[in-house]
C-alpha cells in the first residue's frame, strides 16, 4: 500500500450519484443468520431480527479501474493465507487452484501479525522501525486477482500481541511491577487493552484495510495474555478505567464496539476469532473472553475449535485430537445453544499436531459443522499447505 490513504468516491453530479447507486448493487452482503448462520448478524429490535439489505464501500483504486466488488458467498468456506502468500503470485496462484477446483470461495489474508504490518500504511506507529515488514508490494493485483476468481477476501488483523509498537513505545505496553515491558513465556510483548491509543492504532488499520477494499474484516489476539502470570502484569492505562467499575471483558467488548463502528459504516462485515473452549466456559477464562459479551458487537464468530488443543478428556472424550467429528460436534452444539441468532463460522484443522490429519480427519470435522446446522467454516494452516483439500471437498456446484 502507498501512504496516501483511499477515501471514497466523490459524487460530483446527480449522474454520477445514480450510477454509484446502481453499481453497488453488484457488491453483496445481504441476508440474516435466519436464513444463514454465517451473514451479518443483526442487532435486534424488541427481540426481532431483520434482514440486512445489499450495502457496499467504494473506495477509490490506484490502477485506473473501476471499484472492486466482491459478491459474498452464501456460505463462506475458506483457507488462511500468509502475507507472504498473498503477496507472491506464483504461491497465491497455486492456492487459487485449488479454490477453483473445490467447494471453498474465500481466503483469510493476514494484514498484521504479532506487531507486524505487511503493507506500506502511511500510519505513524506503523512507520517507526521494525514495525512493518512489505509482504503484499501491490494489493491492488491481490485483489485483482481474487475479485477475478469470484473469491471472497478477509483482512486479519491481530489486535494486542505486539513485538514492536509495545518497544518503539513503552508506555503503550502491559508492564511487570518494576516497570520493565511484560512478556509471557513465550517472549511475546502486549499492547495494554486499556490503553485507547493503541485502540486508535488498531482501528487506523481497520480504517487503511476498508479502504483498500476488503469486504470483511477479522479481528484476532482481542483479549488480555493467556500465556503468562496475570498477577504479574501491571496495566499502565487501567486507572482510567477504574473508576468505571468495568471489568476485562467489558473492556474487551468496548473496544470490540468501538472497531465495529468503523467496519459498519463502510458497511463491511465483521468478525472476530475465538478461543474455543470459552464456549463451555461461564467467565471470561481471565483473558476478557466472556462469550455473550465478546459476541454481540460482531456479525460472525470464528471459534478456533482445533482438536488438538482440547485436553484429554474434555467433554468426556478420551482424546480430542484423535476424535474430531465428535469434539468439533459437541463444541459447536454449545455455540448454538448459548449463541442461537449469531452467525458462526469454525475454524477447523488442516494440520497434524500430536495425530496425522488427512482427508479423512478433515472431512469429520466438515461433518460435524454441518451437522450441527452450520455451513460455513475456516480452515487454518500456518504454513498454507492444503494437499488433501481437494480430496475433501467436492468441487462446486453451479452458482455456489
Amino acid at each position: 500500500m502507498s501512504g496516501t490513504r483511499l477515501h471514497f468516491q466523490s459524487l460530483r453530479s446527480l449522474t454520477a450519484f445514480l450510477a454509484l447507486a446502481i453499481s453497488a448493487c453488484l457488491y453483496s452482503c445481504s441476508g440474516g443468520p435466519s436464513s444463514d448462520a454465517d451473514l451479518a448478524k443483526n442487532k435486534k429490535n424488541s427481540g426481532q431480527v431483520t434482514t440486512k439489505k445489499p450495502v457496499v464501500a467504494l473506495p477509490k483504486t490506484t490502477d485506473g479501474l473501476p471499484p472492486l466488488h466482491f459478491d459474498k458467498p452464501a456460505h463462506v468456506k475458506g483457507i488462511y493465507w500468509t502475507a507472504w502468500t498473498s503477496g507472491s503470485p506464483k504461491a497465491r496462484n497455486k492456492l487459487i487452484d485449488i479454490i477453483d477446483r473445490t467447494e471453498l470461495n474465500a481466503v483469510v489474508i493476514d494484514i498484521r501479525d504479532e506487531g507486524t504490518v505487511y503493507l506500506n500504511t502511511g500510519i505513524k506507529l506503523a512507520s517507526e522501525p521494525k514495525v512493518t515488514q512489505v509482504a503484499i508490494r501491490k494489493p491492488q493485483d491481490l485483489l485483482r486477482s481474487l475479485e477475478k476468481h469470484k473469491i471472497w477476501p478477509i483482512a486479519r488483523i491481530a489486535c494486542f500481541r505486539d513485538n514492536f509498537v509495545t518497544k518503539n513505545h513503552p508506555e503503550l505496553a502491559i508492564h511487570f511491577a518494576n516497570g520493565k515491558i511484560w512478556h509471557d513465556r513465550k517472549g511475546y510483548l502486549w499492547l495494554d487493552p486499556y490503553n485507547k491509543k493503541n485502540w486508535e492504532y488498531i482501528g487506523q488499520l481497520v480504517d487503511f484495510a476498508l479502504d483498500l477494499g476488503f469486504p470483511e474484516i477479522q479481528l484476532d489476539y482481542v483479549r488480555f495474555p493467556s500465556e503468562g502470570k496475570a498477577a504479574s502484569q501491571l496495566f499502565p492505562a487501567k486507572a482510567e478505567y477504574a473508576k468505571t467499575g468495568k471489568v476485562p471483558a467489558d473492556v474487551i467488548a468496548d473496544f470490540a464496539k468501538f472497531i465495529g463502528t468503523k467496519v459498519h459504516a463502510k458497511h463491511a462485515i465483521y468478525s472476530v476469532d475465538i478461543f474455543g473452549i470459552i464456549s463451555s466456559m461461564k467467565g471470561d477464562e481471565g483473558i476478557g473472553q466472556q462469550l455473550e459479551k465478546v459476541a454481540e458487537p460482531f456479525d460472525v464468530l470464528s471459534p478456533m475449535i482445533y482438536p488438538s488443543h482440547f485436553a484429554k478428556g474434555e467433554y468426556g472424550i478420551a482424546n480430542p485430537n484423535a476424535s474430531p467429528y465428535e469434539i468439533i460436534k459437541k463444541s459447536l452444539n454449545d455455540y448454538k445453544k448459548r449463541l442461537p441468532k449469531t452467525g458462526i463460522r469454525p475454524w477447523l484443522q488442516a494440520f497434524s499436531l500430536g495425530v496425522k490429519y488427512g482427508a479423512p480427519e478433515l472431512k469429520a470435522q466438515i461433518k460435524a459443522t454441518r451437522d450441527v446446522g452450520y455451513q460455513s467454516f475456516l480452515l487454518w494452516n500456518a504454513r498454507n499447505q492444503y494437499p488433501y483439500v481437494v480430496e475433501s471437498l467436492a468441487k462446486k456446484t453451479p452458482g455456489e
